[in-house]
């Protein structure tokens, strides 16, 4: 996975125990959970250390960082396997390129293997096919296939999800086969060549099993594209692992603060630097500078609740050198490094709406103005404006990934003209105490030419005291009136609680929220009531309307996993 460089093997036990949430849900007659990591590898350590060998000649090579290659093309069977035998329900994800693909060969991604030879594979053929298939003591029986196309020298994404014995597989976020498995329902994960030769890198493993995902549908012809100019992208690929500090209360590590530790990082540094941050509440204002990309916050514990950066500014705080702090100037930590990441621990605004009286009360934890941002397990604290995902400048389009994380607020709790992706995350709605309104999810400022602007996709909208009927979905914010803020959310494949209201889109300073781009696809739960005032994307629209495709950029970014 692009910006994240590590390696992780846990016992499901353990990541069980660690997971901020794991919750068991249907949509559309498929089960879902919020998964734990269970093992990542992208190989920036230098080693293959936690893979066995079965065949082939393995090595590390550069590209785009480091990636793991199998360059024997006279081998019939080529094979590294990891993780444990006791893996049961789980997604296994890798960016696989063929380096050469011929009439008899085939690259693979591998699950659920119980040995050498007995697997579910998922492999990239000659001739533009991909194949879903399951190996018993190495004799392989076709679960499904697809046409697709594949050609060598390029990047793919290739995805297995399984669930007892129901297995889906994916490539580049789209899926294009599934089966029922006929083998043993646990096992090791694993890559393969069978007479090519491959690279492979990102390797990610996530417990829980097969998500609803709509069946490939060929996209409109018609598809708007941005016209922005977004980040450039880094000339030289993801950088390795570079430094690293620690971060803790009590003395025991580098630095006693986080922002500190951001100090120390080198201006213009071109490689990963990784702050781990022990447990404990750290009450201090972060700002990462545009100046020092690569930075990544990972909590020591593995569970987010254990580390907290807040702070308690609200737009309306009296600022030290006269005036107010306005709603930017409120963020409890301010992101303009380009390709940052965070993992594992929580970001809050503490400010306390009922001890002041102050006419603007926004108040956020994290202000993001940078692009290529990756959020794992990570939760967002606040009220008014707890999240702002926002650009550089309005001709800029800054890009984050939210995975497996928890958002709460009430009013306009999301906002921005940032590009940001929001999966498998709980988003939950705080109580102002009305039994008609109690605010809303989203306030969106996209620019027009900007295709994407926020989107939620299997994400599980939650309450716990909002009276029913009384949240809304979202209302377009268009700040000093810029009639080119046109805001763009899509709310999909997602459990709406009750508190959403059947007419979930409302007006803002004038504008109407039809004019917007507001819309849902096959959401599920109470709140999911379909009325004349939801508008819904069709078949045909909601391929253009996906993880892969809001992120994707003019440099093929995809940290999806």
């Amino acid at each position: 996975m692009p910006g994240s460089h590590r390696r992780t093997l846990l016992t499901v036990a353990t990541a069980a125990a660690t997971s901020v949430l794991l919750a068991l849900t249907q949509l559309g007659g498929a089960p879902y959970a919020f998964a734990a990591t269970l093992f990542t590898d992208d190989f920036s350590d230098g080693n293959t250390s936690g893979w066995s060998k079965s065949g082939g000649t393995w090595s590390l090579v550069a590209d785009d960082g480091q990636a793991l290659q199998q360059a024997k093309g006279d081998t019939d069977n080529a094979r590294l396997f990891a993780g444990t035998t006791s893996w049961t329900d789980y997604t296994v994800q890798a960016r696989v390129k063929p380096l050469t693909l011929p009439a008899n060969g085939a690259v693979a991604l591998l699950a659920r293997a119980s040995g050498a030879t007995t697997y579910l594979r998922l492999a990239l053929l000659p001739g533009n096919q991909v194949r879903l298939e399951a190996v018993r003591s190495g004799t392989a029986t076709v679960l499904g296939s697809a046409s697709r196309s594949v050609a060598t020298g390029t990047w793919y994404t290739l995805r297995i999800e399984i669930a007892g014995s129901a297995v889906r597989g994916y490539v580049d976020g789209t899926l294009v086969t599934s089966g029922t498995s006929p083998i043993a329902g646990t096992g090791r994960i694993g890559v393969q060549t069978l007479y090519a030769t491959a690279r492979y890198d990102d390797v990610a493993v996530t417990s829980g099993g097969t998500t609803p995902t709509t069946p490939p549908t060929t996209p409109p012809t018609a598809t708007p594209t941005p016209t922005i100019t977004p980040t450039p992208p880094p000339t030289t690929g993801p950088p390795p692992s570079g430094q690293s500090s620690v971060v803790a209360k009590d003395g025991s590590g580098n630095f006693t603060s986080v922002q500190a530790a951001v100090n120390a990082v080198p201006t213009g540094n071109s490689s990963r630097y990784t702050i781990t941050i022990k447990p404990g509440t750290y009450r201090e204002l972060v700002s990462i500078p545009a100046g020092k990309p690569y930075i990544s916050f990972v909590g020591s514990t593995g569970n987010a609740t254990d580390v907290v950066i807040t702070y308690d500014n609200a737009s309306g705080t009296p600022a030290p050198g006269g005036g107010t702090y306005g709603t930017s100037g409120s963020a409890s930590v301010t992101i303009d490094g380009n390709d940052f990441t965070a993992r594992n621990l929580t970001f809050s605004n503490s400010f306390d709406e009922s001890a002041y009286n102050y006419s603007a009360e926004q108040a956020v934890a994290v202000l993001t103005r940078a692009d290529r941002l990756v959020f794992d397990n990570v939760r967002f604290l606040g009220n008014q404006d707890t999240l702002y995902p926002n650009s550089a400048n309005a001709s800029t389009i800054g890009r984050s990934y939210y995975r497996n994380c928890y958002v709460e607020g009430d009013v306009d709790f999301i906002f921005g003209r940032g590009t940001a992706v929001f999966d498998r995350c709980e988003i939950k709605a705080l109580s102002r105490g009305s039994s008609s309104n109690n605010g809303y999810v989203t306030a969106p400022s996209t620019m027009i030419s900007n295709t994407y602007g926020f989107l939620f996709v299997q994400c599980t909208l939650t309450t716990d005291s909002a009276a029913a009927q009384s949240v809304h979905l979202g209302r377009p914010w268009h700040p000093s009136g810029d009639v080119n803020a046109i805001g763009q959310v899509v709310f999909r494949d997602s459990v709406l609680g009750a508190h959403i209201k059947n007419s979930p889109w409302t007006d803002m300073s004038g504008f109407s929220w039809r004019d917007a781009r507001f819309f849902e696809y096959r959401n599920s739960g109470p709140g999911a009531t379909v009325t004349a005032d939801r508008p819904q994307l069709t078949d045909a629209q909601a391929p253009n309307y996906t993880a892969p495709r809001y992120l994707a950029g003019p440099d093929g970014w995809n940290p999806i996993y």
